[in-house]
């Protein structure tokens, strides 16, 4: 997009925005993000939470089982049909189990994709408000991690995180409350090392985390640098510039691995230690029991059940460690969305307002792009029914001018007016059925031909898609494919020549018939072939329109009602084309410099070979 082109900002970004330090990254911001989100999903994961519940108190059941057989064993009145119906009941709970942690996980999945829908539906109709910058200035790579893998993220968490949490902090606190119940000497020995553990965990984690905000910003400059080098493939193979290209994605999967590196770094030793302490009640259940075993103050039953029930007691905290990893990614995956969700948008008026005519006009506007001035104090007014002309060099500010007028951003000085009517009083519905754009670089989507014309209007038949597709010189090149209008594009329009997706172009703003037209320089990549249908397309485009056209090629611009030439982000000359010439100005020179490279020849001259 020719506007975009003037702006964009190719330093790498971050997912995480400056004014944000690592240090403010809490666990509780950005799970406290989410929550909107997750409101209409409450009652399956609630659901989920109550069936994971009764499945864990069911996978208690063998172990009673086990404690029964030995108490039996011991007692040595163990009896095959009391044998039988012991395991029978462990079986039945197992198979119960398992059947209800399955319908747990289902319900809890169904929650998780209610929340993912309703944060990348908001996510996409925020970022339909916010200014065209807000996307343009960030690579390819972060805006595409941030709705689909820190989103994605989301699901792991949601949809296995709550049913696994509540399985493993309930046998924790049942196998804790039955162990104490048999004997509560053993069992405090058994759970003793958990204070001290999750001492360790919680430093751990407090050290590693101050990791945490650089950790996601090298992961985003990461992914947009390696986006970055395949999109980018075909030039870096041209200029044979493979080595520099994979050296600087090379540079940011270095720092990610030193980002991660350093965080393991500082988790690992109290991490370690965490997992030490949780296997090393062994030391703690076998000298205890021991000692009141002796002392025939605990009965061989309860001894065997410790041995073997109270050695795997703690081991639901580590998965309850995995899930507070987990939850420590979901918060930053939503601080993400949090950010994304806060970029300034573009307010719509309450009630739009309606424009009197097909003018346009700028009134003293002035725009930067963060701190670089584009246009300053620039004024003019295209009547209805005429055509304005912008030329000048390239960055004085053309495009800019073309994407306030579509109110891609809003002005920081003046304002643009559209039949009378300030374009921030207008709605966007209003403001769309008032003004087209045809760019210069061609978006299409990765649809038929049809469907990519319905975007100007979702409603039209295939009568008049097939009579605006004529009126753009396009329909002969579409009835000639195998599917006619049915035929896919491919990604961005990629089985279609530069010609024909400015054809399709100018067809989409056939079918939109708004009354101002702005064209941004639209027969910029066509043939000499193409370019006398396009030329005949934009004629009947324009015809009876308001048209604001950024041109390139002087030539296209000789009969405009108006020309407007900018440098440096001011309109320096205005007037005709004969008026501006006859002035010898800047005008002037930038004919004379087009007449003369339209009229020089290109040859190649081969250099003499010396005399052997």
């Amino acid at each position: 997009m020719a506007a975009a082109n003037e702006v964009i900002d190719r330093t790498p970004g971050s997912s995480v925005p400056p004014e944000r330090e690592a240090s403010e990254v809490t666990m509780t911001s950005g799970i406290a993000s989410l929550l909107p989100f997750a409101e209409r999903a409450i009652p399956s994961f609630a659901a989920s939470a109550g069936i994971a519940a009764a499945a864990t108190l069911l996978g208690l059941a063998p172990y009673w089982v086990i404690y029964r057989s030995v108490d039996h064993v011991v007692r040595g009145d163990l009896a095959v049909g009391s044998l039988y119906g012991l395991a029978a009941l462990a079986l039945a709970a197992i198979v119960l189990r398992h059947l209800l942690l399955g319908v747990s996980i289902y319900v809890a999945h169904v929650g998780a994709y209610r929340v993912l829908y309703e944060i990348r539906l908001a996510l996409a109709e925020h970022l339909a408000r916010v200014p065209l910058g807000y996307v343009t200035r960030r690579r390819s790579g972060e805006i595409k991690k941030v709705m689909g893998d820190d989103v994605e993220r989301l699901e792991l968490f949601l949809a296995h995180g709550i049913p696994d949490a509540i399985a493993a902090a309930l046998t924790l606190l049942a196998m804790s409350a039955w162990m104490l119940w048999v004997d509560w000497r053993v069992g405090a020995a058994a759970i003793g090392m958990v204070v001290p553990a999750f001492a360790c965990m919680s430093l751990a984690m407090r050290k590693a985390g101050t990791h945490m905000g650089d950790y996601q910003s090298s992961l985003a400059e990461m992914n947009a640098a390696i986006v970055e080098l395949i999109r980018g493939m075909p030039v870096v193979k041209m200029f044979n510039r493979a080595a520099d290209e994979v050296r600087g994605t090379e540079t940011a999967i270095r720092r990610y691995v030193t980002t991660v590196r350093d965080y393991s770094g500082d988790f690992l030793p109290l991490g370690t230690a965490f997992y030490v302490l949780l296997a090393a009640n062994v030391l703690a259940i076998v000298p205890v029991g021991g000692w009141l075993w002796f002392r025939e103050e605990l009965s061989t039953t309860d001894l065997l059940f410790f041995f073997i029930v109270g050695l795997g007691a703690l081991a639901p905290l580590v998965s309850l460690l995995h899930l507070f990893a987990n939850l420590s990614h979901l918060s930053s995956g939503g601080d993400l969305v949090r950010d994304v969700m806060e970029a300034a948008v573009l307010e719509e008026a309450a009630r739009g307002a309606t424009p009197a005519d097909a003018s346009v006009e700028l009134r003293d506007v002035s725009f930067a792009y963060d701190d670089r001035r584009v246009l300053e104090g620039v004024s003019f007014r295209v009547e209805p029914g005429t055509l304005t002309a912008l030329v000048g060099p390239s960055g004085s500010g053309k495009s800019t001018v073309a994407s306030l007028v579509a109110r891609f951003w809003d002005v920081d000085q003046g304002s643009v007016v559209l039949g009378g009517v300030d374009v921030r009083e207008l709605s966007n519905e209003r403001l769309t059925r008032q003004v087209s754009v045809v760019f210069q670089d061609t978006f299409l989507f990765d649809d038929t031909i049809a469907g990519n014309l319905r975007v100007a209007r979702p409603g039209a038949s295939d009568a008049e898609i097939e009579a605006a597709a004529r009126a753009a010189q396009a329909h002969a090149f579409i009835a000639a494919l195998p599917q006619g209008y049915e035929t896919p594009v491919g990604e961005l329009g990629s089985r279609l020549s530069g010609g024909e997706r400015q054809r399709l172009a100018i067809a989409r703003a056939i079918l939109a018939d708004t009354p101002v037209i702005v064209l941004d320089e639209a027969t910029a990549f066509s043939d000499p072939e193409n370019e006398a249908a396009l030329q005949e397309a934009i004629g009947r485009l324009v015809s009876g329109k308001t048209v604001l056209i950024i041109a390139h090629r002087l030539s296209t611009v000789v009969g405009a009602d108006q020309i407007l030439v900018l440098d440096g982000g001011h309109i320096v000359e205005r007037g005709r084309h004969d008026e501006l010439v006859a002035t010898d100005g800047p005008y002037a020179r930038l004919w004379r410099d087009f007449n003369d490279a339209a009229t020089t020849p290109l040859h190649a001259r081969a250099e003499e070979s010396p005399d052997v």
